[in-house]
This record gives C-alpha cells, sequence and structure tokens, in this order.
C-alpha cells in the first residue's frame, strides 16, 4: 500500500465475487461512504477501517465505475484518489457535482502533498487528505460529513413534510386549491419588485407556501363557511399563525419562515394578530405575504362570492393600502400584476357587472377571510 502509516480496524469487510469490497458490519450503520480508488489494497483497507466504525462501504475503481455506484447507492460522503484506472480523481469530482447528483454530496480528494489543497479547491472537493492517508484523519473527516449530511437530509425530509402538511390543510378546503402555489409566487415577484435580497426572497417564497400550515388545527367546519365568522369561531381561527410558526421552526431558515408565518395576520395601522404588530415593526416578509394571499383570495371563487378580476382585486387591496396591508407593497404589488409581459387579464367578461361597492367588498372580505376590519 502507497500508505506504511495507515492502520485499519481488525473487522474485515466482504469481498463479492467480482472482487468488490461492501463491508458487513452487525453494529448499526454509521452512514455510507463509496471509496473510489484504482489499487485495491487502499480499497481494501479503506473498507475495514470504515466498516470497523460502522460504515457501509461501497468500492470503484475508476470514474465511470463510480458514477455508476453512486446513482444506486447515494453515499453520505465520497473519498475519491486523485488517480484513477480512467481518469483523475479531480475530473471525477467535477462530473460528481455536474451530473445531477445533490449539490451537498461531500467529497474528500486523496491526494499528495504539496498541491492537494489547491486540486481540491479547484475542483469542489469539500476536504483533502494527504497521503500517507492517516487513520485519525480518515475516520475525523468522514465522521464530521457524515453527520453533516445527514443533518442536511434531515432539515430536508422536515420542509418536504411540512409542505405536504400544507397541502393537505388546503386540501381540506373546497375554494383553496393551489392557493399555496400561487401566494409563493406572488410572493416571489412582489419581493423581487421592492429589491428584496436574493438571500431573503427564498424564504419569503417558502413562508408563502406554508403561510396557513397552521390551520392544521383548525376544525374542518370553519373552512368552507358561506357567512362571516362568529366571535368563537374566530378565536379558534386565531392561534393559527403561532401553530404554523412553530412548525416552520426546524427548517434550514426557520426563524425567518416562522417570523413571517406568525406576522402575516398583522395589520398595518396595528390591528391585527397574534401581536398587534404596527407598520414596519410587521417584518417585510409578512407585509409581503399578506398582500399575496389576500389578492389571490379576492381573485378566486368562494362560497359566499363568485371571483373579482384582477383589477377589482387590486382596487380593493387599495381602500385597504395603509391600514390592512403596507401602502408602498400595494403599490408594487399592482404595478406587477399589471405588467404587459404578464399576459394576465384585468377586466371582467362582457355582461359582468363591476362591484357596485368596493369599500364594502374589502369589509366582506376580512369578514369572511377570519380577519376583522
Amino acid at each position: 500500500m502507497r500508505d506504511p502509516h495507515f492502520s485499519c480496524g481488525a473487522d474485515v469487510a466482504a469481498r463479492t465475487p467480482r472482487g468488490e469490497f461492501v463491508t458487513v458490519n452487525t453494529a448499526a450503520v454509521e452512514g455510507s461512504v463509496l471509496v473510489v480508488d484504482e489499487d485495491a489494497r487502499t480499497r481494501e483497507l479503506l473498507s475495514e477501517l470504515l466498516g470497523a466504525h460502522g460504515y457501509a462501504v461501497v468500492t470503484a475503481r475508476g470514474a465511470g465505475e463510480a458514477l455508476a455506484r453512486a446513482a444506486v447507492s447515494r453515499p453520505d460522503v465520497v473519498l475519491v484518489d486523485e488517480t484513477l484506472l480512467d481518469g483523475d480523481g479531480a475530473s471525477l469530482c467535477l462530473r460528481l457535482r455536474a451530473e445531477g447528483y445533490h449539490p451537498g454530496l461531500p467529497i474528500v480528494l486523496i491526494a499528495a502533498p504539496p498541491d492537494g489543497a489547491r486540486k481540491a479547491l479547484a475542483c469542489g472537493a469539500d476536504a483533502v487528505l494527504h497521503r500517507p492517508i492517516k487513520r485519525a484523519e480518515v475516520l475525523s473527516w468522514v465522521r464530521v460529513l457524515v453527520r453533516a449530511r445527514r443533518a442536511e437530509a434531515a432539515l430536508e425530509h422536515a420542509e418536504t413534510l411540512l409542505v405536504s402538511v400544507a397541502a393537505a390543510v388546503e386540501a381540506r378546503s373546497a375554494y383553496d386549491r393551489d392557493h399555496l402555489w400561487r401566494v409563493a409566487q406572488y410572493s416571489a415577484q412582489l419581493a423581487s419588485a421592492v429589491g428584496v435580497p436574493e438571500a431573503d426572497r427564498a424564504a419569503i417564497r417558502r413562508a408563502g407556501i406554508l403561510h396557513d400550515l397552521g390551520m392544521i388545527g383548525v376544525p374542518d367546519t370553519l373552512l368552507n363557511l358561506p357567512r362571516p365568522l362568529t366571535q368563537d369561531e374566530f378565536a379558534q381561527i386565531r392561534p393559527h399563525p403561532l401553530l404554523g410558526a412553530n412548525l416552520c421552526r426546524p427548517l434550514p431558515d426557520g426563524g425567518t419562515v416562522a417570523a413571517i408565518v406568525r406576522a402575516h395576520h398583522e395589520r398595518w395601522h396595528g390591528g391585527g394578530y397574534p401581536h398587534g404588530l404596527v407598520g414596519e415593526a410587521i417584518p417585510v416578509g409578512a407585509r409581503i405575504v399578506a398582500v399575496a394571499d389576500a389578492y389571490d383570495a379576492l381573485t378566486t371563487d368562494r362560497p359566499y362570492r363568485p371571483a373579482y378580476t384582477p383589477r377589482d382585486a387590486l382596487d380593493i387591496l387599495r381602500i385597504g393600502a395603509g391600514t390592512q396591508w403596507d401602502p408602498a407593497l400595494v403599490d408594487a404589488f399592482a404595478s406587477v400584476i399589471l405588467a404587459p409581459d404578464r399576459g394576465q387579464d384585468s377586466g371582467r367578461e362582457p355582461g359582468d357587472a363591476r362591484p357596485a361597492d368596493l369599500r364594502e367588498a374589502l369589509l366582506r372580505y376580512l369578514a369572511y377571510s377570519g380577519d376583522r376590519p
């Protein structure tokens, strides 16, 4: 072997009929590692070392074999030597990054000093192990990177679960189909129009999808009422922003998303809930989602009225600007909706009558939606 300082544990990896090594270990699997090296002895010793510490190991001799194994085994970490049978480790790193694998897949390049670090940086590897390989360094990097990978996967799973719950909540309503996705889209467009940094727009879009997640705690009987809510009914709806915010906390940007979800029913003049925030004390993301949410509610059918046209809905938002909604955001949103390149019809069908009193339409929206003027 190239590394005389490399020592392994006592457990032995199993050899398949094709001469590959796949670690068999009775302990709980700590993670999965793909070892890519043209040298059979190195593959064997790395498999034994990692297997002795609870890792499932798959090996490959070259780049083509490694890509195929990675697609099937979905490893938590890849250890790749700089020299392979059909190429080099740096090129394999670039291919792993470019060919549809998860961009967060940790890759460790095994290279000779002194230029190993430069090669690792150039090819996008997360770390470099210099030869001769040291047992403690291998285990340290694999342990850290596997834990990071597992933590990231857990967060992704949490987001998928929350979106599924939000969609299930939406499905309970007869009129909210695809509401979440439209609110997310409108919120992202408005955030872009008012210059919200790109890093924050993702959180605002995510909050648009999850803004009514807390409605999971609201009885089905309240979701499709064709009349205004009573005070007792409103009391059952009122906690949903707090519940939704608490459910969003496990997300990678859970603090930001939770703040938006919690405050999306606050009102510009201070009469909203749950905390009665005023003006710019309301997070800008929550103010954006509030406008997008109201617009989509106004432009879709409800049990108590047909949908308003985009132009009438914008007029209703303008009436409530400065009391219910941030006036600057309402103006910006109108520009987004009425932009010529949107191709959105802003008028009524021939024969439809314009609402006689748009102010009354606003009050009706607030009464039926669980808010109060």
